[in-house]
């Protein structure tokens, strides 16, 4: 069990009673007394507040809190190498409420990341950093917003950003600011969609959270290590999207769009059970954070108006729109982008190999045009495969892909198969299964064809290593 305890502010006391294990992160206002860098308080100070709510406050820093334990606690040190025990002691603001709620969020975290938490709540009575409301950027008027989104720089939220804006909202995206590449690309993109809806009022806000080294209890540096996987990092998103959507106002909507693909999560084998992409989207975790958050009195709802589309069919949504086909080559989708740079390529850059880039190639072979600089380095066939054979290799998800397709092909008659492979996260409503039973399949398909035209373009070996020698047996009616 790790326990972690996070401060708010520097007067907060760690009693005695607290496991000499501990672990510590402090979010002082003054960096030089913090081992978290963040300027979330630009979520607020933007639209010239303070501070905000209490509850939207209390939920920030819960999110700050589990995005801080996830980043530095390895997960190399678990049993399985995967699934953590986090004890979390966390100051709140309203604390009866969050106590009310405490096992079903524990409960929904742990889908999210795949842990197992546990939250300790404590009273604080301290405002984070609402000792001034003054901000060196311009501040925006909260007037006339309509929802929030969030605004990755990915293919499917500069997708849902044209949906939104096409719809005629007047919307704020709100973004994480994990590295100056990324930013300079998502603020490019934004700028892009600005050009083209100039009717409309829009925002772009971008924040960042950065933890370092926590704390022991004798204040040296903990010396855990990083992870890598980052689960917990979508929830801090929606947690700053709310934050914004309360100074917006009960009932503005937050939007979170991502392919239903992505979001039901089927594990690609055994072995692998959705370890290599997020829950985030997934019905059941967006089902009990709605529930949560209606339950401590923030009325906002999340949605995901891609649950039931795969990547190809958004793309294919918006292929004749003018800001579409000059910018969508420039998205990020990549779980990677910057470690092109070791290749000599100015980052960031989409690999083309890893999972959401295999995704993001199947999408655009479905409109039969791609202009995304993938890594050339790097060519999806046999010779690939081969090179990089190791288990967490370059083509670890390519393998882990191509199993996923070849299991498809000898189940994909079976409907009770591919539903049993559906609910392996968790249940589904009737209509959800049905629905993402189609999806599977479209999603397959779009694969499938992408798996082939590489295959050609490449020099083979893709088919080869899943045992088709007939092309035409990889054709689905």
């Amino acid at each position: 069990m790790f326990n972690v305890w996070v401060n708010k502010q520097v007067e907060d006391n760690i009693k005695d009673k607290i496991e000499n294990d501990l672990i510590i992160f402090n979010l002082f206002d003054k960096n030089n007394k913090s081992n978290v860098k963040t300027d979330a308080e630009q979520l607020w100070r933007r639209f010239g507040l303070q501070a905000l709510s209490n509850i939207s406050e209390d939920l920030l820093i819960i999110a700050i809190s589990v995005f801080c334990a996830d980043k530095r606690i390895p997960r190399k040190n678990p049993f399985d190498n995967w699934t953590r025990n986090i004890k979390l002691h966390v100051p709140v603001l309203e604390l009866e409420k969050w106590s009310a709620v405490r096992r079903k969020l524990e409960k929904s975290l742990g889908f999210l990341s795949g842990d197992k938490w546990v939250l300790e709540f404590r009273k604080s009575n301290s405002k984070f950093r609402a000792n001034k409301k003054n901000t060196k950027y311009k501040l925006i008027n909260k007037k006339g917003f309509d929802s929030v989104s969030l605004f990755s720089g990915g293919l499917d939220s500069f997708c849902g950003a044209i949906t939104i804006l096409e719809r005629g909202e007047n919307t704020c995206f709100v973004g994480f600011r994990e590295y100056n590449l990324l930013t300079s690309r998502q603020k490019e993109l934004f700028d892009a969609l600005d050009s083209a809806y100039p009717s409309l009022k829009k925002e772009l806000v971008l924040f960042n959270v950065n933890p370092f080294a926590p704390l022991r209890k004798d204040r040296e540096k903990a010396q855990l290590g990083t992870e890598s996987s980052s689960r917990s990092r979508s929830f801090l998103f929606l947690a700053g999207a709310i934050a914004i959507a309360s100074i917006f106002g009960d009932g503005t909507p937050v939007y979170i769009p991502e392919n239903g693909f992505i979001g039901i999560n089927v594990p690609l084998t055994d072995s692998r059970n959705g370890s290599c992409s997020t829950r985030t989207t997934h019905p059941i975790f967006l089902k009990s954070l709605n529930q949560i958050l209606q339950e401590v009195g923030l009325n906002h709802q999340i949605q995901n108006f891609y649950w039931n589309r795969s990547k190809g069919q958004i793309v294919s949504e918006h292929k004749d729109k003018q800001v579409f086909r000059q910018n969508a080559h420039k998205t990020l989708s990549c779980s990677h982008p910057c470690l092109s740079r070791y290749d000599k390529i100015k980052p960031p850059c989409n690999c083309g190999y890893c999972y959401p880039c295999l995704i993001r190639r199947a999408s655009f072979y479905a409109i039969g045009r791609d202009k995304t600089p993938y890594n050339q380095k790097y060519k999806l066939n046999g010779e690939f495969i081969q090179k990089y054979n190791n288990l967490q290799g370059k083509a670890s998800d390519l393998k882990a892909l191509l199993f996923s397709i070849r299991r498809y092909l000898k189940h994909r008659d079976n409907a009770d198969y591919i539903r049993t492979l559906l609910l392996r996260q968790g249940a589904l409503s009737h209509d959800e299964l049905i629905e993402y039973e189609r999806l599977y399949h479209q999603s397959m398909k779009e694969l499938i064809e992408m798996i082939k035209q590489e295959d050609t373009k490449n020099g083979g070996g893709l088919l080869d290593y899943l045992g088709i020698e007939d092309r035409e047996h990889a054709q689905i009616n």
